[in-house]
């Protein structure tokens, strides 16, 4: 687990280094050049004959001006360009340009409506190194910076972005008009929330952090979490385990046609380690369901879809599975709203049964019975929050918010990056696969999340459900596609095995 910054924590932690630790900020800049400078000697050792350093006004300029002296007190003989006027630095970046000038360090000045002649400087660049921005943009950039970003994209040279890559906002993972596309971003003290974030990820490449010697007093409510983190939130079972101490767990799903769902959600339970699974059976697709299971159980739903039906059917159970192919129409609206607001034991809310809850609103989960757990989509979360799918997508992190603080509850928004939330923390998923992008996919997290919801508080379950389910993924594809959802469910016990 790695924590995530955003634009004002990162602000927050300099703050507190210089004012209240007392640190010097040019010697803070001095870190994070050689922080940077160590990173790409190693990376880029073949490419360091004719390494170009574009830099802005700013301190993100400063950094890349540490690093062109640092290169050349290693015998290289790099060219530093800036965009803006050195009559205007102010400060570090100030104090390292005029610095380049008295080692006689090759520089050059273009004013921002020269910037379109930064392509022949480029032309021959065996590296570029991207000092433009960094974590303070919060505004879409225009005119001449736009132009030099364009030339460092259409550039041959591999791109190397320092904290972010220009035009990449720090909160988000969204691009502020343009950015380029690095190979190795060094970002320093910490990881931002953008770089874990489409289509961040695909702009900053590798990632390395660069310890620039500031303590960080405080936990930032952003962390992101690896395959490696399974190993400390899934424990080893116990020798004498048995199927009823591994949990019997219920799943609420199958309307006619959707039946598939309900059994891959309960196949995925069993592969994640339940000990048992029925499915609660709607009368008119149990018959379908019959037809279909074999290690799984099924009993039918009752007429009523109240309060007592609902506590009958969960007695012996530990976890609910609520949605899978449940259906939209009065039977399945009937039994989400039971389900959801009665069910005594944790639950995970799913497919139909998220779409149901949006009509009721997803405030009504604040009156639930016990912890709930959303898996929305995209287009799912859109509904819970009355919004469109693209404004989910323009900033995840807070959509995902949003509903847990509506709801009450933890949620996993599905995805690129799939991210868990409770109201004061949000959890990264790093792992994942476009393969996964296929029908039954959410129907198998689902399962796997419910089934570890029996043994793991629901922030926990959420989070070790996505990336057991990521990383199952991972292990059953071949490439990016072809990919089917059952291969993820029988992938999950490979990577369990693996993750102790």
């Amino acid at each position: 687990m790695q924590w995530l910054f955003t634009r004002e924590e990162s602000r927050d932690v300099d703050r507190a280094a210089i004012k209240d630790l007392g640190l010097v900020s040019l010697v803070v800049m001095e870190n994070a050049g050689r922080g940077a400078t160590d990173a790409i000697v190693e990376r880029f050792a073949d490419r360091l004959g004719r390494v170009v350093l574009v830099g802005g006004p700013g301190q993100n300029g400063g950094d890349a001006w540490v690093i062109a002296r640092r290169l050349t007190l290693l015998g290289h003989a790099p060219s530093a360009v800036l965009i803006g006027q050195a009559s205007r630095l102010k400060g570090d970046a100030k104090a390292n340009w005029e610095l380049l000038g008295k080692l006689a360090v090759d520089r050059t000045e273009l004013s921002s409506d020269q910037a379109g002649g930064l392509t022949e400087l480029l032309s021959e660049a065996h590296l570029i190194v991207d000092g433009l921005f960094g974590t303070g943009l919060d505004r879409p950039i225009e005119g001449g910076y736009a132009d030099a970003i364009r030339a460092i994209e259409a550039a041959s040279a591999p791109v190397v972005s320092l904290d972010l890559p220009s035009g990449l906002d720090a909160d988000t993972g969204g691009i502020l008009g343009v950015a380029p596309h690095a190979e190795l971003t060094v970002t320093f003290a910490g990881l931002k929330r953008g770089l874990h974030q489409y289509p961040g990820v695909e702009h900053a490449g590798e990632i390395r952090v660069a310890d620039i010697g500031i303590p960080i007093a405080s936990s930032p409510t952003a962390s992101v979490w690896h395959a490696e983190d399974l190993k400390r939130l899934i424990a080893p079972r116990a020798g004498d385990a048995h199927k009823g101490t591994n949990g019997h767990l219920l799943v609420v799903g199958g309307a006619p046609g959707k039946t598939g769902a309900a059994v891959l959600a309960g196949r995925a339970a069993f592969r994640a380690g339940a000990g048992l699974v029925t499915i609660g059976a709607r009368p008119d697709a149990r018959s379908a369901l019959e037809e279909k299971v074999i290690e799984l159980m099924t009993t039918e739903l009752p007429a009523n879809a109240d309060q007592a039906s609902v506590e009958a059917l969960c007695e012996g159970k530990r976890a609910v599975v609520l949605g899978p192919g449940l259906g939209l129409d009065d039977i399945g609206k009937a039994w989400t709203q039971a389900f959801a607001l009665h069910a005594p034991v944790p639950t995970v809310i799913d497919a139909d049964a998220l779409t149901n809850v949006a009509e009721e609103g997803v405030e009504s989960l604040r009156g639930a019975g016990a912890p709930r757990i959303l898996t929305p989509h995209p287009g799912e979360a859109g509904r819970l929050l009355e919004r469109s799918t693209a404004d989910v997508q323009a900033d995840r992190y807070a959509a995902t918010s949003a509903i847990a603080e509506r709801s009450g509850q933890v949620v996993i928004l599905k995805g690129a990056r799939s991210i868990v939330a409770t109201k004061d923390e949000l959890r990264v998923c790093a792992e994942g696969t476009p393969a996964l992008g296929v029908a039954g996919t959410g129907d198998v997290l689902s399962g796997v999340a419910g089934a570890l919801a029996m043994t793991l508080n629901p922030v926990d379950a959420a989070i070790a459900g996505a990336l057991l389910h990521a990383v199952a993924g991972i292990e059953a594809s071949v490439g990016d596609r072809g990919l089917i959802a059952s291969e993820v469910a029988d992938a999950v016990p490979v990577v369990l095995e693996r993750s102790r």
